[in-house]
């Protein structure tokens, strides 16, 4: 890691108070969360938790095209080329820690989540205490086109949105916008992506009992979230219990009404991983039963143990960041072919080290 790659800094504040601001700043790899930068985003969280003199945090880009793209799965395939059952176990784990870090703070934590914000990205924002979208904002969990699953506490934020919205989100890897974020409480407020800097000199400038002042100071309207449009569809298409029949209803959307949507997401449906939409949807029916972040991020953590010993994790970072020819051969190639069975395995976690 470049030590420019992750920034932390306290600034001076309001009164004798200081701000800690941490800068994501690897923008040709979108930010893409190294296991050394989910390390020190762990190390100086759990630093100023203890500092009496740091009243708030915030979390930001060195740059406006991304928050952050979520973990760096490149590396992570890497790692399990040398050893294909355990390599990227620290990897997780450390990612998963910074995770439980933010989500512990007892401080504010703003997340100002300009641009992209994926993955690994969205659960860190997720876990702060204030998120802030833009009107560029676009937001996705894109990991069932890797052959992974929606992670990094998704099971909850993605659990708290209408089951077919959530489902649309994580099976397909959607993106949303930032109107999107806020009709599904994914947000707290949306400025300008212009005005951003500015809200982050303010939120320097200020004490953490006005923090929600200094926001709503530079708060606009949203607009019209873009998932309206086709809000029908999707709570059709994903009200479907199984997988295999939201598969068909998209299919039949696109040929009796000629569904231009519809046709998308069936071809989604049928390109990306068969058993990370299959793990996805089994997930999401937990949702209800997992009981806090430390839960979530453990079973998380052994999922994803599991999953990274599956040839499709390997695969999928092939084909869609390293050989980028987007033409993946999944093991098992269709959902009809992923059994119960299979995802009863996945989610057998005996024997397998938990988190902490």
């Amino acid at each position: 890691m470049r030590q420019s790659d992750i920034i932390c800094s306290s600034e001076t504040g309001s009164g004798s108070q200081k701000v800690g601001v941490i800068t994501l700043a690897r923008p040709k790899a979108l930010n893409a969360l190294s296991i050394e930068m989910v390390t020190v985003l762990h190390d100086q969280l759990a630093a100023w938790d203890h500092d009496d003199t740091v009243s708030h945090v915030i979390l930001k880009s060195s740059a406006p095209r991304a928050f952050c793209a979520g973990g760096d799965v490149r590396f992570a395939r890497a790692l399990l080329s040398e050893d294909p059952i355990d390599g990227a176990l620290d990897y997780f784990r450390s990612e998963y820690l910074a995770d439980v870090a933010v989500a512990h703070f007892s401080k504010p934590i703003i997340a100002l989540c300009d641009g992209i914000v994926m993955g690994g990205g969205a659960g860190i924002a997720q876990n702060c205490s204030h998120v802030i979208v833009t009107d560029t904002t676009r937001f996705a969990m894109p990991e069932t086109a890797i052959g992974l699953f929606p992670d990094a506490t998704a099971s909850l934020f993605l659990g708290r949105c209408p089951r077919p919205v959530a489902l649309w989100i994580g099976t397909t890897g959607a993106m949303l916008d930032g109107a999107d974020c806020m009709m599904l409480g994914l947000a707290h407020a949306t400025v300008k992506s212009a005005d951003i800097d500015k809200l982050s000199d303010a939120l320097v400038a200020c004490s953490a009992d006005t923090i929600d002042s200094v926001i709503a100071d530079f708060q606009t309207d949203p607009g019209v979230p873009g998932l309206s449009a086709n809000r029908a569809a999707i709570d059709y298409i994903f009200g479907a219990e199984k997988a295999e029949d939201m598969v068909m209803r998209a299919a039949d959307m696109a040929r009796i009404k000629g569904d231009a949507f519809a046709d998308n997401i069936h071809n989604l449906l049928t390109t990306r991983c068969p058993t990370s939409i299959k793990v996805f949807t089994h997930l999401l029916s937990l949702s209800d039963t997992i009981a806090d972040v430390d839960a979530a991020l453990d079973l998380d953590f052994k999922l994803a143990l599991k999953m990274m010993r599956r040839p499709d994790f390997v695969e999928g970072v092939r084909a869609v960041l390293v050989d980028k020819d987007n033409a993946p051969t999944w093991s098992p190639a269709t959902l009809a072919e992923v059994s119960d069975e299979m995802i009863a395995d996945i989610f057998n976690h005996e024997g397998l080290p938990s988190l902490r």
